[in-house]
């Protein structure tokens, strides 16, 4: 996934209540190949850069991208099987 993926992705989950340069900046720091955007996520918590964001938990997120890939698999199966 690339810097710019990822801001999407951050910007679906949490609109624009981060600093998009912070986060950007702090992205190129990071190995991307080999994380997750629920990695990614916990990362720049750590870092101080999504403390803003409310009361967004980052196991919310991870579930709210689970089932997201539950809901997109079971269509996919479900167009498969006539469902």
């Amino acid at each position: 996934m690339d810097i710019q993926e990822i801001l999407a992705h951050l910007k679906e989950k949490f609109g624009d209540s981060f600093d998009i340069s912070k986060v950007t900046s702090a992205l190129k720091g990071f190995d991307l190949k080999n994380l997750s955007l629920t990695d990614i996520i916990s990362k720049l918590h750590a870092d101080g850069l999504l403390n803003n964001i409310g009361n967004i938990g980052l196991d919310s997120v991870k579930d709210n991208v689970i089932e997201g890939l539950k809901n997109k698999a079971g269509g996919m199966l479900g167009g498969i099987f006539g469902k």
